[in-house]
């Protein structure tokens, strides 16, 4: 198990100042992992690493959203429209932004969720038959083959005893013989298949 580490050691690692993991955990962009003997959280490194990592390209997104518009820039005071036009962009640019995290979410989403379909439809028909392994399959389909060739093998030493001790045949009893050995080992073969008796 992973050991965990109290909040400065985290802000630490993630190159943060103590107060930004801090309002960072406060709103929820960090997992409390457990609490120590004083009631202090305490993280895992590996989730803190993934969720900063996470969110870090949101978080830019968000702090690109609030930089100030080129009216308010220079320190010069801003006249009256230029501050309404400012806040204006400023709130478009913001809902802009917002807007292509949302879209990128749900795009996220959709994928996993059919992906999620997608696996348990082949699970389902996995565990009703449907679709069997490849190499079962293969193993089976092996096994088969030996059989048949094994049949087949032994066919013209039963049947030419038979066939040497017909005079006077003619090409109708040939055929008879032929058909009722060819019957014979189709039964012969499917019995074995099916491990019937």
């Amino acid at each position: 198990m992973e050991n965990l580490i109290t909040s400065t050691e985290a802000a630490k690692m993630l190159g943060m100042s103590k107060q930004a993991f801090y309002s960072s955990v406060k709103s929820g962009r960090f997992t409390v992992a457990g609490r120590n003997k004083h009631g202090h959280p305490l993280f895992a490194p590996s989730v803190v690493k993934k969720e900063h990592a996470a969110t870090r390209e949101t978080a830019q997104l968000q702090n690109h959203a609030r930089k100030l518009p080129p009216a308010l820039q220079g320190g010069r005071p801003p006249k009256k429209d230029d501050t309404h036009i400012g806040n204006a962009n400023n709130t478009k640019d913001s809902v802009n932004v917002s807007s292509k995290l949302q879209d990128g979410f749900l795009k996220v989403k959709l994928k996993n969720e059919i992906t999620e379909s997608k696996r348990k439809e082949i699970k389902l028909k996995v565990e009703s038959g449907q679709y069997i392994d490849k190499e079962d399959a293969m193993k089976q389909g092996i096994e088969v083959g030996q059989l048949i060739m094994g049949v087949l093998e032994a066919f013209p030493s039963r049947l030419a005893p038979e066939l040497a001790a017909m005079k006077g045949a003619d090409l109708h009893d040939f055929q008879q013989i032929l058909e009722r050995e060819v019957n014979e080992l189709i039964i012969s073969i499917h019995k074995r298949i099916t491990d019937e008796p």
